[in-house]
């Protein structure tokens, strides 16, 4: 297993490969596109296996890396509006514009899904939704499974624009169908050119920013509600049932995608910047972990982590005796009593001789004074650790960054 994680490119090249080749088996033989489900349902169900059998190879844990535990509720309203912002302006824009022209009679929304049959619109709608869903987090887990596997080897930025690039090429595979099947025949060649690079463009754009996503999300959730709303509306939501021809709606298509990167563009630098200080307070938290334990030759999780809930005790007594300011600590977005506090209630069991006693000690002026220790097992050089901790955050953080 050790062997096959070294060849995590391999890995994926080969996983590639095979979606790459059950989509040409789907399209130019099977075709279930052209069925009830008006999309290659089976070959992005196969691909879905394939990615989840690459990651049981791998033991990659999807459910922790991909889609994530905590949050996923937010981003999938994140991910609806992105998605939603940009389609309505685009959409009013368009029905101002044509009203205007006298194109459009009246105003009213039809839905009229890609595999329309006979037997009525709510199988249809139906049937489209569950094929769109099957593709949307076939799409998204394998985008995921690139971007976490193959980060270390080629880079965030070069790995998101070959993930777009091979999502493009497979967004290829339909288009080489159609033409196979004579779609193209009575277009005129600006036609096919306009809705070929428009098409490709598209799936282009969405896929680096839906690449971006992950990179600060840690989880495909909100790529998953862009990707979902955005493709059901585009391709089933018409405010006319004299729909635009394929090549101007597929240029909408791409306007849309443009207007959603300049929207998530303010969004991205924040998450990232919130990204960039806490991975800065988890490198911090563990070098002076390092500098607690380094004298210890054994040192298990257990022991490391009692460590870190001493040098919090400490650092609180410091803050509350005037030692350490408030904003030299990290609560960016996390208060560091509340980690230690889950730190604790993980690794260590609370016991009622551990608990916080009073001690009464005799000064020379006679009078008696209380002090306060939490716990029995601070040692007795517990004032020189507060004051490594204390020069530490002095010395790593700039005070304006977190004011």
């Amino acid at each position: 297993m050790k062997d096959l994680k070294e060849k995590r490119i391999t890995i994926t090249f080969f996983l590639t490969a095979f979606i790459f080749i059950i989509q040409a088996i789907d399209v130019f033989f099977i075709k279930s596109d052209n069925t009830i489900f008006g999309d290659t349902v089976i070959a992005r169900v196969l691909g879905l296996f394939a990615v989840l059998a690459a990651s049981k190879m791998l033991k990659f844990n999807i459910g922790r890396r991909c889609l994530g535990r905590f949050g996923w509720f937010f981003e999938l309203l994140y991910g609806i509006g992105f998605s939603l912002a940009p389609i309505v302006l685009i959409y009013a824009a368009e029905l101002i514009y044509f009203k205007i022209k006298g194109f459009y009679s009246d105003i009213s929304i039809f839905i009229l899904p890609p595999n329309s049959t006979e037997k009525g619109l709510i199988p249809a709608i139906a049937a489209y939704a569950f094929a769109l869903i099957v593709n949307v987090v076939f799409k998204e887990l394998y985008r995921g499974f690139m971007l976490n596997r193959l980060c270390k080897k080629l880079g965030e930025k070069k790995l998101n624009y070959v993930q777009s690039i091979i999502f493009t090429a497979l967004s290829f595979l339909p288009a080489i169908g159609a033409f196979a099947e004579g779609g193209f025949k009575n277009m005129p060649k600006a036609d096919v050119v306009i809705t070929i690079s428009a098409s490709a463009a598209a799936v282009f754009v969405s896929s680096i920013r839906w690449g971006y996503y992950y990179k600060v999300n840690g989880s495909v959730w909100m790529a998953i509600a862009d990707h979902f709303v955005n493709a059901f509306i585009m391709t089933c939501i018409y405010l006319s049932p004299d729909r635009l021809p394929d090549k101007w709606l597929l240029v909408k298509s791409l306007v849309i995608q443009l207007i959603s990167c300049v929207i998530f563009i303010p969004f991205y630098y924040r998450r990232d910047r919130v990204n960039a200080e806490y991975e800065k307070e988890m490198k911090t938290r563990h070098d002076v972990l390092s500098a607690l334990n380094e004298s210890e030759t054994e040192l298990d999780e257990k022991k490391a982590s009692n460590n870190y809930l001493m040098m919090m005790n400490e650092t609180e007594q410091a803050k509350r005796f005037g030692g350490i300011k408030e904003n030299e600590i990290l609560d960016f977005d996390r208060e560091p009593k509340a980690f230690s506090k889950g730190v604790a209630e993980i690794y260590s069991e609370p016991r009622r001789e551990n608990r916080a006693k009073t001690e009464q000690k005799q000064s020379p002026d006679g009078k008696r004074h209380r002090r306060s220790r939490s716990t029995e097992n601070v040692p007795e050089n517990a004032e020189s650790i507060s004051k490594l901790v204390d020069e530490y955050f002095k010395k790593q953080f700039d005070k304006s960054t977190y004011n």
